[in-house]
């Protein structure tokens, strides 16, 4: 915004941001989540037991595409941070990327059974190496507007609470939805398509809406502080303990992700009721909207966000290790499930809303510290690290699932059947447990954020 004389006029860079507003970014990952987490919870499934890829492959499959994704995070994170339009940093990238995103979401859920299995792995690994590109390019950009949207760390925690709010709204619909789409339209190879293009098509609204009603109003002068390519960047990671203990909680989260990507596994077999997964997905996607909606008040409530986020991953340990115990086959067990699935929900909203909203300060914690604003790098090394965390988790699920001799669509094996339960269950809880000790330690709470923007504002580096 400019004044009279050209001048660049100051805006209140600590603007508490209206519920319209709030909800127009939540809208965002909404749609990332018609991608990302169709992706997450289907797509080893749907290489393993429709385009019968085997097992070792998917996972070789997962891993390279994976670490393809960690590499090119931190790189578009840098790009993004130098990039300078009238639309502002990071929505851009948003804007121009989200259709070809969607576009490969469709292709990666579609297969030709009558391809051989070379044809099949090869197509499977281009269509997701390239998705996974185009949605870092979407989301890693996405993550970093709210350090532009406002100063305000509780509206940033806001905004965070919102966003899962959305994304939890958009696991819920795809968690009821997506095998019931999937047999409306026949099953197998192009049931799977069809869901993905119903999805795909669900989300284009949803990236309107929030490219609409985003604005990027923090400004940051470049001339103020140091000019850094992306090695400079890097460098910032050195001591900086706010990133490297949210890093260490996004690294635990991403290695959860491969024991859940066992549930689908655990309740198509050990329990013999595939509606189980997506009933408690279901439900576990309701809680967690309620978890991450009720940050938005109880970050009010604590004077450092990391206690949040602590308290958060604990109480996902805790449900996680009990569904561990139960003996799943029994219907009196899979009701306790239920109640177990519907507090790891809860457990998740809180953590996802919570840490997403700590992401956002680090980007003046390091600006103060270093001289650099690296809110789009510093967001895209966390993702890096959840993805590493997927990258070697996902991969070694279904590694794994091919070293211990499971047999898509057959009577499974004690060995086969207790892999399945350790991995979607007691795994995950000891993986919860170390990230809540990162996340209990962590030190930049508000007094410390507050006295870091204050030497900003004397700097001139901050309104």
């Amino acid at each position: 915004m400019n004044n009279d004389n050209g001048r660049a006029t100051p805006v209140n860079e600590f603007a508490k941001l209206n519920v319209p507003r709030k909800i127009g970014y939540a809208c965002g990952d909404f749609a990332c989540n018609m991608s990302w987490s169709l992706v997450g919870s289907y797509l080893v499934f749907f290489l393993t037991d429709i385009a019968l890829i085997p097992g070792a492959v998917v996972g070789m499959v997962i891993f390279i595409s994976k670490f393809w994704d960690a590499v090119n995070d931190p790189v578009i994170g840098s790009l993004a941070d130098h990039t300078n339009t009238r639309w502002g940093r990071y929505r851009p990238w948003i804007i121009f990327a989200f259709g070809p995103m969607l576009i490969f979401n469709v292709l990666t859920f579609t297969t030709v059974p009558s391809w051989s299995a070379t044809a099949r792995t090869w197509w499977g690994l281009g269509m997701y190496f390239i998705l996974v590109l185009l949605y870092t390019m979407v989301n890693v950009t996405y993550s970093a507007m709210p350090a532009l949207m406002t100063r305000d760390t509780e509206t940033r925690s806001s905004l965070s609470s919102y966003r899962m709010t959305g994304a939890f709204l958009a696991m819920t619909v795809l968690s009821f939805l997506t095998l019931r789409v999937v047999n409306y339209f026949g099953g197998g190879a192009k049931g799977y398509q069809y869901a993905a293009i119903f999805f795909s098509l669900l989300a284009v609204p949803f990236f309107i809406i929030t490219c609409a009603s985003t604005k990027e109003i923090v400004q940051i002068d470049d001339n103020k502080g140091v000019q850094a390519g992306f090695i400079k960047q890097f460098r910032t990671l050195a001591g900086n303990w706010p990133v490297i203990q949210i890093a260490i909680a996004y690294l635990a989260w991403g290695i959860i992700q491969g024991g859940m990507t066992f549930r689908l596994y655990y309740c198509t077999y050990n329990a013999h009721n595939e509606l189980l997964y997506a009933n408690t997905q279901t439900l576990w996607s309701i809680m967690g909207m309620a978890g991450a909606f009720s940050v938005t008040y109880l970050v009010r409530k604590v004077n450092n966000k990391g206690t949040l986020g602590g308290l958060a991953f604990s109480i996902i340990a805790i449900a996680s290790i009990i569904s561990y115990f139960l003996p799943i086959e029994s219907s009196a067990a899979q009701g306790v499930y239920y109640i177990m699935q519907a507090i790891v929900g809860l457990g998740t909203g809180m953590m996802l809303g919570n840490v997403f909203g700590m992401m956002p300060d680090t980007a003046e914690y390091t600006y103060d510290k270093y001289g650099i604003y690296a809110a789009g790098f510093l967001s895209t090394f966390i993702n890096f690290m959840l993805k590493v965390g997927q990258a070697i988790s996902i991969s070694g699920a279904a590694l794994i699932l091919d070293k211990v001799g499971y047999v898509p669509g057959s009577e499974q094996t004690d060995r086969v059947l207790f892999t399945m339960n350790f991995g979607a269950h007691m795994f995950v809880g000891i993986c919860c447990i170390v990230a809540a000790i990162a996340l209990f330690s962590y030190k930049l709470d508000k007094k410390t954020y507050n006295e870091i923007v204050e030497r900003l504002r004397k700097k001139g580096m901050a309104n």
